[in-house]
């Protein structure tokens, strides 16, 4: 009895150790258009967690190969302690030093993605959202583009309380 009590403790150890080994994407990022008329993105990290990196990746949506980021950027050299907040898309701050690829405005036909990878002392998880040019036309003033779906600004803040 008390070898199979130990068995079947350390089998739920050692799940529980590997289900913890891959960080969790969770949909933590909202597109919309900005006042100025261009893409814009919101990072929304868990309370005030940090965010160690961005990437903004364009691909066609049509292309059998998959994703190519053809169009985008990437940065990871910054000090670790941002928090959330509104960039615009293809506007990374210069004090992020980002390398960019590609054509660096909304292209048709392309599917966008948009990550940060943030940590919360220990723990480790990627803030992710997928869009297209084609999604941000249809949005109407004040909505964003999060989840797959149009949401008031409101119902992406109790959106994120429920992914976090």
């Amino acid at each position: 009895m008390r070898r199979a009590w130990l068995t079947g403790t350390m089998a739920l150890a050692a799940a529980g150790l590997l289900a913890g080994c891959t960080p969790p994407d969770l949909d933590l990022v909202a597109a919309y258009n900005g006042d100025d008329g261009k893409p814009w993105i919101m990072l929304a990290p868990c309370g005030k967690d940090d965010i160690e990196s961005v990437s903004v990746s364009g691909w066609p949506t049509d292309d059998p190969t998959g994703p190519q980021e053809d169009s985008g950027w990437d940065s990871r050299r910054f000090e670790p302690g941002i928090g959330g907040g509104s960039l615009p898309l293809f506007e990374p701050p210069a004090s992020w030093d980002a390398d960019l690829r590609g054509a660096q405005k909304p292209l048709p036909g392309y599917t966008y993605s948009v990550s940060f990878f943030a940590r919360d002392g220990g723990s480790v998880y990627y803030g992710k959202s997928y869009f297209t040019a084609e999604d941000l036309a249809g949005l109407k003033p004040g909505e964003v583009w999060s989840g797959g779906r149009a949401r008031t600004r409101k119902e992406f803040r109790e959106y994120v309380k429920d992914e976090c």
